[in-house]
């Protein structure tokens, strides 16, 4: 598949090609150190993707993967975000 990286995906495996829509769940346990790569693997077509569709939309290449490089930083600041509030709020509710 070309993408908007120039370059064809052969690390896809095939039983690993999926319709648009679907992600494939780890194969691995929690500890496996090649549980990250795994993860990029199964993210990889459809990050490759979403990049094309903006850069057809007329987005430069550039600023797509900037936007999201953004947009990924600003999810995992919300996410800690809601972990620290969701741990203050079960200390205050085991308060008398």
């Amino acid at each position: 598949m070309a993408t908007a990286f120039g370059c064809i995906d052969a690390l896809v495996r095939p039983a690993q090609v999926h319709q648009m829509d679907e992600i494939y769940p780890p194969d691995v346990p929690n500890n496996d150190p090649d549980r990250f790569i795994r993860c990029q693997d199964a993210l990889h077509l459809d990050f490759a993707a979403l990049v094309d569709r903006a850069v057809a939309a007329g987005w430069r290449a550039d600023e797509v993967l900037t936007t999201i490089i953004e947009l990924a930083d600003n999810h995992a600041l919300m996410l800690a975000a809601n972990a620290d509030l969701e741990a203050a709020l079960s200390i205050l509710k085991k308060r008398p």
